[in-house]
């Protein structure tokens, strides 16, 4: 009892002797959630983890196909494209690496994040992501990068995101690109769609969405956060602009005669069947002006969407399509001639110093 008294003796005494000197005692700071959530709306804590898991999903070399056929209908599975013409992601079959070049004279390739946009569905199931990255080259001490288009597509799966869509792109001026297409480049997405009465309408809404037939600005939904990705690197449509702006057979010509069509559709419909996961090939034909004479050439684009059942009707919430180039062409483009790609994927750089 004794030694109970002095020590609570001691603790005032040091307490007041604190207060004496003009010091006050140390307050402990209270843990705050920096996601403000509330019971009723989860959106802000679900929109933290989908962050979290699309940045570490960078790292990763290969995608989980196995948690993304218990997510969606197995049928279907994972889903998606790479940089290049063969680069399709097919169910349990990933037929690419993630990232066009992962190691440079055998350093690792840097991943970096510029700008990632997250959206939700409105049942929550549902979560997609859009990207800017670069990929940072370390080459000959310096460093260069490479600017690519992620987009990723999450089904909310057991108290955690799974990624069932991937979609990776580098954006190319669509009138130069168009100059030098000379036919389909890359090989058409294998179709598989789940089997489902509202798979039909969301793929007839997607066809709408692609063609501009019907009311155009009805065909997307009304939400602000709306995102329309068009090859180009300048058709970036947010909001309004993606229900008024440019439709995607606008921007790969200036005449009405472009006509675009499905030609491998991949589709899976979320958790509460209420949101449409598509990943498709797009068969475009174009007309460019060669040799002095007019020329129909087919073109073969890749598109990523997400629609949701809104009412009655299928709206678009976001789209995404690109056109593919080689990885040679791409570490050409951005790294010149001191680079060369190896059989194997990796580059190798050749610098020379000046004295």
């Amino acid at each position: 009892m004794l030694v109970r008294a002095i020590v609570r003796v001691a603790a005032v005494a040091a307490v007041l002797l604190a207060a004496c000197n003009g010091q006050k005692p140390a307050m402990r700071t209270p843990l705050v959630d920096s996601a403000p959530v509330s019971e009723g709306d989860m959106s802000g804590r679900l929109v933290r983890e989908l962050e979290l898991e699309v940045l570490a999903s960078y790292d990763r070399q290969v995608l989980d196909h196995v948690a993304a056929s218990a997510a969606v209908d197995p049928l279907v599975g994972l889903s998606g494209f790479g940089v290049g013409p063969g680069d399709l992601l097919r169910g349990a079959t990933p037929a690419h690496d993630r990232w066009p070049v992962s190691e440079v004279d055998g350093q690792r390739v840097e991943i970096v994040s510029r700008r990632l946009e997250l959206f939700l569905s409105t049942d929550r199931t549902v979560g997609w992501s859009y990207d800017d990255i670069s990929l940072r080259l370390p080459v000959c001490g310096r460093i260069a990068s490479i600017p690519l288009r992620v987009a990723q597509v999450y089904v909310r799966d057991s108290e955690r995101w799974t990624l069932v869509a991937e979609h990776v792109a580098y954006a190319q001026p669509m009138g130069r690109w168009l100059d030098g297409a000379r036919g389909p480049d890359g090989d058409k997405l294998s179709p598989q769609l789940e089997n489902q009465p509202d798979s039909k309408q969301a793929q007839e809404a997607l066809v709408q969405l692609l063609t501009g037939q019907g009311d155009r600005p009805a065909i997307w939904a009304e939400q602000a956060s709306v995102l329309a990705v068009w090859p180009d690197p300048l058709h970036v449509l947010r909001g309004g602009a993606a229900r008024t702006g440019p439709t995607l057979a606008r921007t790969l010509g200036d005449t009405g005669d472009v006509g675009v069509d499905l030609d491998g559709l991949r589709l899976a419909l979320g958790p509460g069947r209420n949101v449409a996961i598509a990943n498709a090939t797009i068969l475009a034909r174009v007309t460019r002006l060669r040799a002095g004479a007019e020329e129909p050439v087919d073109v073969r684009l890749r598109g990523t969407f997400v629609l949701e059942r809104i009412g009655e009707d299928w709206k678009a919430r976001f789209a995404m399509v690109s056109t593919p180039i080689t990885t040679g062409a791409l570490v050409g483009r951005s790294l010149g001639t001191v680079a060369v790609l190896e059989p194997g994927g990796d580059v190798r750089t050749s610098c020379r110093v000046t004295r």
